[in-house]
């Protein structure tokens, strides 16, 4: 392997002139689709226009130096699938059914769209969608076609169709079947590429990679794939033909180490390849997804970083023992060795891991070239059981997105942030316009006469933000099937074959919403100030401290100064724990009496991404000593404005939580000091397992390095921190975002 030349190849594609190139084949597709369509037709039959399109327009972009066939050139560099081109203001051609019926989410209830959007518009959530996520977070399951194939999934639907009760059963099982027809057309079509370019290659090694090209393409995906080679080319190809097709972001290949090793030992039992070999295509493999962007582009946006691109190595085997073996260790030597940052690596442990596994893992971190986000499944598998998960289905769970707890039975509707600190702040300063507008009335702190009152009113005023993101998306969310649908993505998603039902239809085993929350941190600090100012050694009024955060703290700095320093989440003291403990627990109390968009349950857990800048420059000061505009806290992760030197108490803090409230997933960043031993960094893993932190952003890096990394980024090339869903190099971001890492604690 020329690893060089795959380099060059590959950048000299995706970092100029994508944009145009997909604009201007959705422009031709649209036009064409437009010309076809009909005003009988259905949005199922809308759809495999869509696909068939596509399939006929699109022509394969081979790289000469790389084995795997998969480039479509129908999304921009930096897009998962999703319909939107990112960083560009048109729609890819796998857009036009969603783009023809999406005025439907606002024409079924314009007042209700109207409140929607003004609820948005002041930074009470997020949806990655009008109502519910429509376009990211897509967990495409790619284990079935690694079993059997596409021809499997196709039989297995074309089998179904003798049971169909309906013309709309009858309807989705054909879709199916036409999408996997769709898929095996384009593998085709890089066959039939591959085949025209060897006959002009001069080089031998680009050859031999056009030969294996043309030779595995006319037949994988369609054929199960049998060797290490074909499943990896078959999932290179999957993740982006399907979402060139559906118009969404398959943003996860599983769990790979569970996955791909049978074939690997198979191979290695019949001599087909040694470990070595193995391991380049492996390098091969991650290459390239990492090339599709520039690693040094300035990141000051809200995701200029961020590719949606994830794989799950680690956790445990079906009968519960850990899993590590060696493509797990391939997997963490090749993202070390060739400072791989996308696909973003997700690494499930437990207090029962391998030492060497743990070890392969913080190689990276201790160097500061993370990229990998640490799952606890101590915490993380109990949360699924309580969820109502079954004990397989909790075991074989794993990582997509930024922090996406998911299995093969759902679709997660990932992209919901709530934010608390919200109504928190509308009580506080007294919003009432905020209020009119969002239509979320709070009840005001003033004149509360006890600390208890102060507690209550701010578990009511949760709710009310709850119930009222909860009617949004339940009314709104309703008609997603009308607008598009998605056979080649439910064909995978366990019991819609079986139900004979898209996912959008409720064809999946489970049909529960998650809500992303975020502000517990700053809450919890807000309401101890107050509760030590105030009720404790009462120094103040209410009325004062009100006062105070009103202006901002100006005038008061002495009384800010002592709100930072009353107890607070983080510091393991008794206080802040209790506090802590019992404000998620009734939050979860309140999630398990809802119901979601489709009648399922309502789970919470505690995640920000870049949010905790974003929103957090537009939202007032708190009584936590937050001035206008400062930062959250993200996640777990307890506020940068408390002191707290130890990472013990930090650990013994998130000890005091019941994890299994969180299936929705929990953040937590760590940063640790730059010389951390493997040893340490080991024995925090493991006394961290037996807590409630769930996802584990770690950096080891220290403030003065980042401090001087500032002004002489030429000595810190490859210097990687975890920014929030996603790492980047520390040189590429803007100084916002460096100052923002710089002023997050750094523990001993």
């Amino acid at each position: 392997m020329n690893e060089l030349n795959l380099r060059k190849e590959l950048g000299s594609f995706y970092l100029s002139g994508d944009a145009q190139r997909a604009k201007s084949f959705a422009d031709k597709c649209f036009e064409i689709m437009e010309k076809r369509y009909k005003e009988s037709m259905s949005v199922t039959e809308q759809k495999l226009l869509q696909y068939d399109v596509i399939t006929e327009e699109f022509d394969p972009v081979i790289f000469r130096n790389a084995p795997y066939f998969y480039e479509t050139g129908v999304l921009t560099s930096l897009s998962d699938g999703a319909r939107g081109a990112k960083g560009h203001s048109f729609v890819h051609a796998n857009g036009w059914v969603y783009k023809r019926n999406e005025h439907l989410f606002a024409e079924q209830d314009e007042e209700l769209y109207e409140r929607m959007c003004a609820q948005k518009d002041e930074k009470l959530y997020l949806i990655c969608g009008p109502y519910n996520d429509v376009s990211q977070h897509f967990n495409f399951n790619c284990r079935p076609i690694l079993e059997v194939g596409l021809k499997g999934i196709y039989e297995k639907a074309e089998a179904e169709l003798a049971r169909a009760k309906n013309h709309e059963e009858e309807e989705f099982l054909k879709a199916v079947c036409h999408g996997m027809l769709s898929l095996r057309r384009m593998a085709e079509k890089f066959s039939e590429k591959a085949g025209k370019m060897i006959e002009s290659e001069q080089d031998e090694e680009c050859r031999n990679n056009l030969i294996l090209i043309e030779k595995t393409a006319k037949r994988v995906p369609w054929q199960a794939p049998q060797t290490l080679y074909e499943a990896l080319a078959t999932l290179a190809f999957l993740r982006t033909a399907m979402g060139s097709l559906e118009g969404v972001g398959p943003n996860t290949f599983g769990r790979l180490d569970k996955d791909l090793i049978r074939f690997y030992r198979a191979d290695i039992g019949s001599g087909l390849v040694t470990s070595e070999k193995a391991y380049e295509l492996i390098v091969q493999f991650l290459l390239i997804w990492d090339c599709h962007y520039d690693h040094d582009m300035l990141m000051q946006g809200y995701a200029d970083h961020e590719l949606e691109n994830t794989y799950t190595l680690g956790g445990c085997t079906d009968d519960g023992s850990a899993l590590y073996n060696e493509i797990t260790q391939m997997f963490l030597r090749a993202t070390r060795e060739k400072k791989i940052i996308f696909p973003k690596i997700k690494c499930r442990y437990s207090k029962e891991s391998p030492k060497e596994y743990l070890d392969e893992i913080n190689k990276s971190i201790i160097k500061g070239t993370t990229t990998a986000l640490i799952q606890n499944d101590d915490a993380t598998i109990p949360a699924l059981l309580r969820a109502g998960r079954s004990i397989n289905e909790a075991r074989d769970y794993y990582i997509s997105g930024c922090w996406d707890i998911v299995t093969n039975q759902e679709k997660c509707d990932r992209g919901n942030y709530l934010n608390l600190l919200k109504p928190f702040e509308f009580s506080i300063h007294n919003l009432t316009d905020k209020m009119e507008k969002t239509g979320v009335w709070v009840e005001s702190l003033d004149g509360s006469e006890s600390f208890e009152q102060i507690y209550q009113k701010t578990i009511r005023n949760c709710e009310r933000l709850i119930d009222a993101k909860l009617d949004v998306t339940r009314k709104g969310g309703q008609i997603f099937h009308k607008v598009d649908r998605f056979p080649i993505f439910s064909s995978t998603l366990e019991n819609c074959l079986e139900n004979h039902k898209d996912y959008t239809m409720g064809g999946a085993k489970y049909a529960d919403d998650y809500q992303l929350i975020f502000g517990l941190p700053n809450i919890v600090d807000s309401l101890l100030a107050i509760k030590t100012l105030v009720y404790e050694s009462k120094k103040y009024t209410l009325a004062k401290v009100l006062d105070a955060v009103r202006l901002n703290w100006e005038g008061y700095e002495l009384m800010q100064a002592e709100a930072k320093a009353a107890p607070g989440w983080g510091d393991g003291s008794e206080e802040s724990c209790a506090l802590a403990n019992r404000f998620n627990n009734d939050l979860y109390s309140i999630f398990q009496k809802k119901t979601g968009t489709y009648g399922g349950k309502v789970h919470m857990g505690h995640l920000t991404y870049t949010e905790i800048r974003w929103w957090g420059e537009k939202t007032l000061a708190t009584p936590d000593g937050r001035k206008n505009g400062d930062y959250f806290a993200q996640g777990l992760t307890p506020s940068r404005l408390k002191h707290i030197p130890c990472v013990t108490d930090v650990v013994n803090s998130l000890a005091r939580l019941d994890p299994s409230t969180m299936v929705a997933n929990s953040v937590v960043n760590i940063i640790l000091p730059n010389n951390t031993p493997l040893d340490c960094c080991e024995a925090f893993l493991r006394a961290s397992a037996e807590t409630a932190l769930q996802s584990l952003q770690l950096n080891c890096t220290s403030r003065e390095q980042l401090l001087d990394a500032q002004k002489h980024p030429e000595k810190y090339p490859d210097l990687i921190v975890r920014v929030t869903g996603f790492s980047a190099k520390f040189t590429s971001l803007s100084r916002e975002w460096q100052d923002e890492i710089i002023s997050r604690n750094f523990y001993e």
